[in-house]
């Protein structure tokens, strides 16, 4: 068995890491700032009902889901200069850019009788752009290292990566607005410029990661796809570990579409004050990485998985007794560890799929990571579809007024849908997602002990298809 400095060695250089990693700040400025803030913008200046927006947010996470899997084949089978994943990266950013600055440039419901249609297609052309890069990308760490604890750093660049992401959508974003003139006009050239930034980053992860190790397409091993279908369901880790990723996003998602409104109609305060809790519970989830490097020397990542869920749903529950009286202190407070499990929790969710995809190879010999970072991602769009959607629905089912001026009086049962979704959902799926991973079984040592055996494999697999 190989040593810690054994270990050590293998790391990714440093710039090549930095590379990878900021191909996610872009998508999460994206991610987080469409979270956080679209469906309040298209509910309260745009004149959309919640349940409206519910259906449109749900059909385009359906289609970007059903799309991944798609994408993952194409990825797997591309030819070029730059390798299989690295073109996606260039096409993914720029339709990215540009759903994101359509999306709030979109016309309102009262001025335009189509704009629910054009916003519907808005939403499926940032789906498609965040398909297109996502999945190459999400493919490319089990390419670039076989190592346990080398895939553990470089997925640690994308938590950071994701943490200034998170500044950007859920504190900057709001600041950003205000001092561009507030409402509709500071939503609009808030979106100008993250367009910018979205583009741009994804240039640099395309240019940083040129010397980044790459797999080839296997021209003589391409089961179809039932059998693809197949070989995936016999990867017991990896099936454990999309149950995990669903559970625990879908809960994210509801809690970001929460966020807004529990600021604004449940604690009465304004965008700075949410630009405030974002850059500390942001802040928070950059101190996550390290400490769970740290910690992945003496546990496994199963286990810091599991502690950081529990103590996540316990702090997320004390939302329930939170109200207008309450300290800005004690909820920062709260902000801050939410920020800190929760980036626990991202970031071991993503150090264990390039293992999953790594004992793919090991028992087959095949090179499809594209196909598992295809499901993988389906499984994260599926899961922000569910919890997206649901908050919009339990919002507008239980009665919350929709308006274009930026502000309506609520009704007792849209506060208890806002309540319901800030807090006692998001923590009940944090429990879940900890039961999926009970019976996981990939640690450090069977890693090890798979070792690099994938070309006895492919010899096998290549003649059980002839």
């Amino acid at each position: 068995m190989a040593g810690k400095d054994d270990t050590t060695a293998r790391r990714l250089p440093l710039s090549l890491c930095l590379g990878w990693g900021v191909g996610t700040l872009g998508i999460s400025i994206m991610f987080n700032t469409l979270n956080v803030l679209m469906q309040r913008f298209a509910t309260d200046y745009l004149g959309v009902a919640a349940i409206t927006w519910g259906y449109i947010y749900l059909g385009a996470k359906i289609y970007d889901a059903v799309t991944d899997p798609v994408m993952g084949i194409i990825s797997d089978h591309t030819r070029s200069r730059w390798g299989r994943r690295r073109p996606y990266l260039l096409i993914g950013g720029l339709v990215s850019a540009m759903a994101f600055y359509g999306l709030f440039h979109a016309p309102d419901t009262v001025t335009n009788h189509h704009a629910v249609l054009l916003l519907a297609l808005l939403m499926l052309l940032y789906s498609t752009g965040y398909t297109i890069f996502n999945v190459p990308y999400m493919a490319m760490p089990a390419e670039m290292t076989p190592d346990y604890h080398a895939r553990s750093h470089l997925v640690s660049f994308r938590v950071y990566a994701i943490g200034f992401g998170t500044i950007a959508g859920l504190s900057l974003a709001p600041l950003l607005i205000g001092s561009l003139g507030g409402g509709r006009q500071g939503h609009e050239s808030m979106a100008s410029i993250y367009a910018l930034a979205i583009f741009a980053t994804s240039v640099a992860c395309f240019i940083m990661t040129r010397p980044a190790n790459r797999t080839s397409p296997q021209a003589d091993v391409n089961p179809g796809f039932a059998q693809r279908l197949r070989l995936i369901a016999t990867n017991r880790p990896f099936l454990l570990l999309i149950g995990v990723k669903f559970t625990q996003l879908a809960g994210l998602a509801v809690n970001q579409a929460a966020l807004v409104y529990f600021i604004v109609h449940v604690l009465g305060r304004g965008y700075a004050f949410l630009g405030i809790y974002g850059l500390v519970a942001s802040i928070c989830l950059l101190l996550a990485p390290p400490l769970c490097l740290s910690a992945g020397r003496r546990y496994d990542k199963r286990i810091i998985f599991i502690s950081s869920s529990l103590f996540y749903a316990a702090v997320m529950l004390t939302w329930l007794v939170s109200g207008p009286d309450e300290t800005t202190l004690l909820i920062l407070l709260r902000g801050a560890l939410l920020g800190l499990s929760g980036g626990a929790m991202l970031m071991m969710g993503q150090a264990m799929l390039p293992d999953t995809i790594g004992y793919d190879h090991a028992r087959s010999g095949l090179n499809r990571e594209g196909v598992f970072a295809g499901i993988y991602t389906t499984a994260e769009k599926l899961a922000f579809a569910t919890g997206g959607a649901l908050a919009a629905f339990i919002l507008g089912y239980m009665g919350y007024q929709s308006s274009t001026t930026g502000y309506a009086e609520q009704p007792d049962s849209a506060i208890a849908a806002i309540y319901l979704c800030m807090g006692t959902l998001p923590a009940v799926m944090a429990l879940l997602s900890c039961v999926f991973l009970l019976p996981y079984n990939l640690d450090e040592q069977k890693i090890r002990e798979m070792g690099n055996k994938p070309a006895d494999r492919t010899a096998e697999h290549r003649r059980k298809h002839d």
